[in-house]
């Protein structure tokens, strides 16, 4: 299905003996299994990014919640897509203008409840924004995480400050990491930044990267010079699904390389992208995705 190495994420936990060694390889991500990744959690159930979002994803059998982090005025994390805060609060303020607990002060639930009357419950109008420290503390090692680093700067800080609060909360020990629930790595971590990405494979090659991507046109596709620095560093790239097609998807895992495809919610394109032979994709129902890759 897949990249042709030594086999899983297990053979890699042996072989990785050093933070940082150079010349690492990318960490390897699970032979010949296809990861259900709960975009936001089950958000088209819950509100996106809250607690009872990730909750339901894990009871929905999800491989990893994947969160979405930007910095905060104080330097700390939050779990939050959005730069700005307009869309879901009606505010019009920037993140990383308040600190954390400012932000957490700010209810965004009543939106999830507007839009998805069938599913509105008054307890979610008073759900604010997490840290990435709540989540950690309230999953701990009982789930695994996938990560985006919104629009990380040149400082490093963004990098330094995840790999601490996963190293606080017991997520990632000293490496090698050790398995997280099934088996899989306890963390991957993505971005659009090849910078970024490339300054945590120097701290930490043990946790698997993912390169982002968007394509101006239909078709996906990358020249081969930029194959070759993704092999130095990457173990995947995740791509969204109006640019994927079979080509690639064989083209890129020809080099070693996992797709993972955003975001995919209609059950007859999770199940195109299953028989495509894609390595994951993001979903905010991941009930389905789980279904039908079991073959449901």
């Amino acid at each position: 299905m897949k990249r042709t190495q030594l086999p899983g994420f297990l053979m890699t936990v042996l072989l990785l003996t050093a933070c940082g060694a150079p010349g690492s390889e990318p960490a390897a991500l699970p032979d010949d299994r296809f990861l259900t990744i709960a975009h936001r959690g089950a958000s088209a159930y819950r509100p996106e990014h809250s607690i009872p979002a990730y909750l339901l994803a894990d009871e929905m059998g999800a491989d990893y919640i994947e969160l979405d982090l930007q910095m905060t005025k104080d330097g700390k994390l939050a779990v939050i897509h959005d730069s700005r805060l307009d869309r879901l609060t009606g505010t019009d303020e920037r993140v990383k203008d308040l600190t954390l607990a400012e932000l957490k002060s700010l209810p965004y639930g009543k939106l999830f409840n507007e839009e998805h009357p069938d599913l509105a419950d008054s307890d979610y109008a008073g759900i604010s924004f997490s840290g990435l420290i709540d989540v950690l503390a309230r999953f701990g090692t009982s789930v695994n995480y996938y990560i985006e680093l919104k629009s990380p700067d040149r400082s490093g800080k963004m990098e330094e400050a995840v790999i601490r609060d996963l190293t606080a909360y017991g997520i990632i020990g000293d490496p090698p990491m050790e398995p997280g629930p099934g088996g899989l790595p306890p963390i991957i971590l993505q971005s659009f930044s090849e910078d970024s990405l490339m300054r945590l494979h120097e701290k930490r090659p043990d946790i698997p990267l993912i390169k982002l991507y968007s394509f101006k046109g239909n078709a996906a596709d990358l020249h081969s010079d930029e194959i070759r620095k993704l092999q130095n560093y990457a173990s995947g790239i995740g791509i969204p699904a109006g640019s994927t097609h079979a080509g690639f998807v064989e083209k890129i895992q020809g080099r070693g390389i996992d797709v993972h495809i955003f975001t995919v919610n209609d059950e007859d394109e999770i199940r195109k992208f299953i028989d495509m032979g894609a390595d994951g994709i993001f979903t905010d129902r991941p009930d389905v995705a789980v279904r039908l890759s079991a073959g449901g």
